[in-house]
């Protein structure tokens, strides 16, 4: 039973074990530097005598190499994109406890210890994990982190497919079947019978199927119940993942998985301790920044009138319910009828409308608007259960009637509502309002896929400097 939950759950059980792995080290190395300085001290002495800075450097330490991404890509990363990640917190990471020692103007610790301490850290990183690599590759040579995969496709994007999979076998995914459809002349015409693909995986023991398009024309249902029933993930890789990539800030892959069935046991542990992540943070967030509220309100009251909250009907798809979606006001007062009269200069597409210098705009709207303090009441939001920190972004409801045929994707855009709404998300990370409706899409399905904590937290690291130098805000 252990075995089964450790192999479902490889990269997550990986992303923890690696973070308490780095944890060690972290220790390891702190403690010889203290024993080399103070060779009198007994191990219980160093803990007593400089348990702050122990504990202060590991919070630092692991925040950054979250915040980079080490751990949600430490189970499929290769060794060396993994080092340079790591490398990155860790410079990070000395010149923030240097620095903050220094303005801290604190003497208790000697620059030899210092520098011993960090001198240790990357030698010891790379002799331990090392170690582990040779460990992980027994590992997933009895089938651990491994999958038997079934690729189904037309002849004409299959080896488009086949390629990326197989050129990074550090993912675990082994192709033992493929079902190549005949190619009509048109993606829309796609045709699997799910009994083909339920012998394939009965004889094959399969462990998740892989479509290279998402024009599945009708049999998406019958193979989505399929995988269902045989608890079997299942994705769609989208022709679209190369651009995206080009454009914004993802490390993938193998390209963007669109729909992965629910594991309902999971997904319900995953979502408990994500409400419970919310909460905490954004109650925080709301006890740091009352200041700030109390400044824009006064600002905004000061300079038009109307109320300082803006509220509206917003949702992640064209068939979810609307809700109140709360922000600083930043236009003038009922700037939003006026959107009809503004549409010809949208400089957006699909369901997403955007301005450059938009008119309605206040001066003290246009500031807040910069550096996304607009954006802040949706922490009423998150705690109200409405939103997350960290989700889909949101469009208002009646945006969504601006959807052009091609914008659709085949109804693959509503799987965005299967996640709650966030205040921020890799939309906003990756360039915000230089990208179009499809690419925040993509962008939302890939994040749904691969949503763990350590992503969130990833997320959110990256939102501040976009945040403050304003990139894509308009």
């Amino acid at each position: 039973m252990v075995k089964g939950i450790i192999r479902r759950n490889w990269r997550t059980f990986y992303a923890f074990t690696a973070m308490l792995i780095d944890a060690l080290i972290l220790v390891g190395a702190f403690l010889i530097a203290a024993k080399v300085e103070h060779r009198h001290f007994t191990l219980e002495d160093i803990l007593v005598s400089h348990k702050n800075l122990l504990i202060y450097s590991l919070v630092v330490f692991l925040g950054f190499f979250t915040a980079l991404g080490v751990y949600r890509t430490v189970s499929y990363s290769s060794f060396k994109r993994q080092s340079f990640n790591a490398l990155r917190g860790y410079l990070y990471g000395v010149a923030f406890i240097l620095s903050s020692l220094f303005l801290a103007q604190s003497l208790f610790y000697s620059r030899f210890f210092m520098l011993l301490y960090v001198i240790l850290i990357p030698g010891l990183y790379l002799l331990v994990w090392s170690g582990i690599r040779t460990a992980v590759n027994s590992f997933q040579k009895k089938g651990y982190g491994r999958w038997n995969t079934l690729a189904i496709g037309s002849e004409r994007n299959l080896k488009h497919l086949v390629h990326r999979v197989e050129e990074y076998p550090e993912l675990g995914y082994d192709i033992v079947s493929i079902l190549r459809v005949p190619h009509t002349g048109d993606d829309a015409a796609m045709h699997v019978k799910r009994s083909d693909v339920e012998q394939v995986v009965q004889e094959k023991r399969v462990g998740l199927i892989v479509f290279s398009s998402a024009n599945l024309n009708g049999t998406f249902d019958q193979l989505e119940e399929l995988c269902r029933t045989k608890r079997i993930p299942m994705r769609v890789v989208s022709p679209e993942s190369d651009y995206l990539f080009s454009v914004a800030h993802v490390q993938d892959i193998a390209g963007i998985p669109l729909f992965t069935p629910n594991r309902e046991k999971i997904d319900f542990l995953k979502a408990a301790a994500k409400r419970a992540f919310d909460i905490m943070g954004a109650s925080i967030a709301l006890l740091l920044l009352s200041p700030l509220f109390f400044v824009v309100a006064i600002a905004t009251k000061l300079e038009s009138p109307g109320p300082v909250f803006f509220k509206q009907k917003r949702s992640l798809s064209d068939q979810d319910e609307p809700f109140e979606f709360y922000k600083f006001r930043s236009m003038y007062h009922e700037a939003d009828e006026q959107k009809e009269t503004l549409m010809h200069r949208n400089e957006s597409n699909g369901a997403l409308f955007k301005i450059k210098n938009d008119p309605r705009l206040t001066r003290v709207g246009k500031l807040i608007r910069r550096y996304s303090i607009d954006e802040l009441p949706q922490l009423f939001n998150v705690l109200k259960g409405d939103m997350s920190l960290v989700g889909p972004r949101p469009l208002p409801a009646r945006d969504f009637a601006l959807l052009e045929e091609e914008d659709h994707m085949g109804g693959y855009f509503r799987q965005r509502a299967s996640a709650k709404p966030g205040m921020t998300g890799l939309w906003q990370i990756s360039g915000r309002s230089d990208l179009g409706f499809r690419e925040m899409v993509l962008l939302d399905l890939y994040y749904i896929e691969n949503q763990t904590i350590l992503f969130d937290v990833e997320i959110l690291a990256q939102t501040i400097p976009v945040v403050l130098f304003g990139k894509g805000a308009y």
